[in-house]
């Protein structure tokens, strides 16, 4: 079984280890690419990496392709909205691994039964390089999607705070 990794890319590369590593290279994007394939941060080579950043990429870039490797601008929404968006439109959810320390993110993930690691843990992890589990909400099964959730929060906030 492999495993899709989907990545706050802009938590790695404002990580100290990561910063550390990116100074000694021209392009920081790029040298992502690099330090999380050579460092075999996703384990085997067959598991998929999503790297998803704020925004639109800068004019002319050359976005990186590899094999099992997708950058994602996520233009007119963040980063963490279109993660969001990624794991509840999957079609299997408990294969995904979100890398962030967005606690929204991760809440979202777990809700959805997808696996979280912070990126701490992500970069300097345990050796066997296994995310977190999540704690006590395996359980949860949630009858509302992602968006219908939001909606109703927006509605509630609107009434009583509006």
């Amino acid at each position: 079984m492999s495993l899709q990794y989907i990545i706050d890319a802009y938590n790695i590369i404002n990580h100290p280890q990561f910063r550390s590593v990116a100074k000694q290279s021209s392009s920081v994007q790029h040298s992502l690419d690099d330090f999380i394939r050579l460092n075999r941060l996703t384990g085997s080579t067959k598991n998929s990496v999503i790297l998803v950043f704020d925004g639109y990429p800068a004019a002319g870039q050359e976005i990186p392709e590899g094999e099992g490797l997708v950058w994602i601008y996520s233009r007119k929404i963040d980063a963490d909205e279109k993660i969001k968006k990624l794991v509840e439109e999957s079609g299997n959810p408990r294969d995904i691994i979100v890398v962030s320390d967005d606690r929204g993110v991760q809440l979202t993930a777990r809700l959805l039964h997808a696996q979280v690691s912070g990126v701490k843990e992500f970069i300097c992890g345990k050796k066997s390089n296994k995310p977190v589990a999540a704690i006590g909400l395996d359980s949860v099964d949630p009858k509302l999607t992602y968006s219908q959730i939001q909606k109703i929060n927006a509605e509630l906030e609107e009434r009583w705070l509006g």
